[in-house]
């Protein structure tokens, strides 16, 4: 194989569950040659895909086992009314980008095909407070009763997508706000803007945003990080979607469980190797459809 068979590759969003698609890329990345992939991504996903374009999962896997080890409580309510902060994922979260973030990992990502975040812009006629109230009512209302892959009614309410190119970011701390501001789910992580207007997890738009890479063309690769049943998700020509095997160790904003995140990014790399056989046994029909 001289190039990747996969143009364009997502990662979903979904918090700690995400490490998955790490896991999932640390086998199968090179294989597939996914480094020569446009990739988009939304929250934890958006992470994650700066992490496997770093080319230090493991480091940065343990940094943020690490983390959670030393964090014993996912709420600190003892904080309420004091300057210290009651939810201690937004500085976790933050401090374990940094940790990773440094020169030359922002060099491979200045020098990548690229990687797509998806940020929501509210409608800018709403405050922050009930941008959130509106945005994550309607996108938990649609996920309980049409449980769709890909949603569609934040949109309907007004709700505007944002796209960077990661690659572009100048320094660590731009390229961590931008995915902060795509994974910002109040109170896990505060009331956030961009260029003065409140912006919201980019997961209210898609949380497995093909919208951030639509003008790439070619094969796509979709890395979801939550299991799905299988009449929700789409067949669609030249799209493959993959999801864990069996539910994920760890829950979205669950900082305390360093094992959970070890076993949730093993689960990847065992189904990765699963794809791989699938892939090497010509299980998937990557052809794209007819254009016109």
């Amino acid at each position: 194989m001289t190039e990747t068979a996969f143009k364009r590759v997502v990662f979903a969003g979904g918090g700690c569950r995400s490490v998955w698609q790490a896991g999932f890329w640390h086998v199968a990345g090179n294989p597939l040659k996914l480094d020569k992939a446009v990739i988009g991504g939304v929250s934890a996903g958006a992470a994650m895909a700066c992490l496997v374009r770093s080319d230090r999962i493991l480091e940065g896997l343990a940094i943020f086992k690490e983390n959670f080890k030393n964090n014993k409580q996912n709420a600190y309510f003892q904080n309420l009314g004091t300057p210290e902060p009651v939810f201690p994922q937004h500085s976790i979260y933050r401090s374990g980008l940094l940790s990773v973030l440094d020169e030359e990992v922002m060099r491979k990502i200045n020098q990548s095909p690229g990687i797509r975040v998806l940020i929501a812009k509210p409608p800018r006629s709403l405050s922050a407070q009930m941008a959130t109230l509106l945005g994550f009512s309607t996108y938990t209302l649609e996920k309980r009763l049409l449980k769709p892959m890909h949603p569609t009614w934040s949109q309907k309410m007004g709700f505007q997508p944002i796209v960077v190119a990661a690659e572009r970011c100048k320094t660590a701390e731009q390229l961590a706000d931008i995915i902060l501001q795509s994974s910002c789910t109040p109170p896990f992580v505060p009331a956030l803007f961009r260029n003065g207007h409140p912006v919201l997890d980019g997961g209210l738009i898609d949380n497995v945003p093909v919208v951030a890479i639509k003008d790439i063309q070619g094969p796509m690769l979709v890395l979801l990080s939550r299991c799905y049943p299988q009449d929700k998700i789409p067949a669609i020509k030249g799209r493959v979607y993959v999801q864990p095997s069996e539910p994920p160790f760890i829950s979205r904003w669950d900082y305390t469980n360093p094992e959970g995140l070890q076993k949730t990014f093993d689960l990847g790399r065992t189904d990765a190797e699963e794809f791989l056989k699938k892939f090497e046994d010509g299980e998937f029909d990557l052809s794209m459809p007819k254009q016109g």
